[in-house]
């Protein structure tokens, strides 16, 4: 009679993470984000919780959207308000973590790592690709200050279209205008230091693995050099 333990099969069904890690972990979460995408399973499938640090000590986490997954380098690109609450954050300490949750497929992803700005000109093509509502309430909400009440919020929009210069008629019509990039409104580069992915399995013994790696400041982003990883208890 053999001296080892019988394997208890049930633990092994669900999803399951190679038996041999990968040497980065972007190649599942991109193809775990890319079928949750084309599925639709959520109505924003690329929503993100993105924690930053409040300058009295505490973490603030918020729902932000995942713009760009970048494989070859390993990074991941939101936009936002770089005057709000997390804008200001990251001005002062520029690393983020950030989780991704999809629970029908009982997957989960968290990268943490360091924050720079995209680039002027990547900001610039993906304002321009937003939808109209979205880009003028750029220029107006200056995110995360107080307002009196909501109908000062909407007196503030038709006095910002008109500050635009634009006909707030033709913009009800349905008429689409050109609305520049506000200078306070852009991208953020998230250089994942740490990636760790979850798979979800029987009775909570589940699948999990977390992998690191070192990067250096290098003009205005980060070299990165290769990828460890460690298998993980649930």
């Amino acid at each position: 009679m053999s001296d080892q333990p019988e394997t208890i099969h049930f633990y092994d069904e669900g999803e399951r993470l190679p038996d041999t890690l990968p040497d980065s972990p972007f190649p599942i979460f991109k193809s775990w984000f890319d079928q949750a995408w084309d599925e639709r399973i959520t109505p924003n499938t690329n929503a993100m919780t993105i924690s930053t640090l409040h300058e009295d000590g505490y973490p603030d986490s918020r729902i932000v959207l995942c713009k760009a997954i970048e494989p070859d380098d390993g990074n991941i690109v939101f936009y936002t308000n770089y005057n709000g609450a997390k804008g200001q954050q990251l001005k002062a300490n520029p690393f983020a973590s950030v989780v991704f949750h999809w629970d029908q497929y009982e997957r989960q992803v968290r990268i943490r790592g360091p924050v720079v700005h995209a680039t002027e000109e990547e900001s610039d093509r993906y304002f321009a690709s937003r939808r109209l509502e979205s880009r003028l309430g750029a220029w107006i909400s200056e995110q995360s200050q107080p307002i009196e009440s909501r109908q000062a919020l909407l007196d503030k929009a038709a006095e910002v279209i008109a500050g635009l210069g634009l006909d707030a008629a033709a913009l009800m019509n349905g008429e689409d205008v050109v609305v520049p990039r506000p200078p306070h409104w852009g991208g953020f580069r998230i250089h994942a230091q740490s990636v760790e992915l979850w798979a979800g399995g029987v009775g909570r013994v589940h699948d999990r693995a977390r992998w690191n790696r070192e990067l250096t400041t290098s003009g205005d982003g980060y070299a990165c050099g290769p990828w460890s990883s460690t298998r993980l208890q649930p």
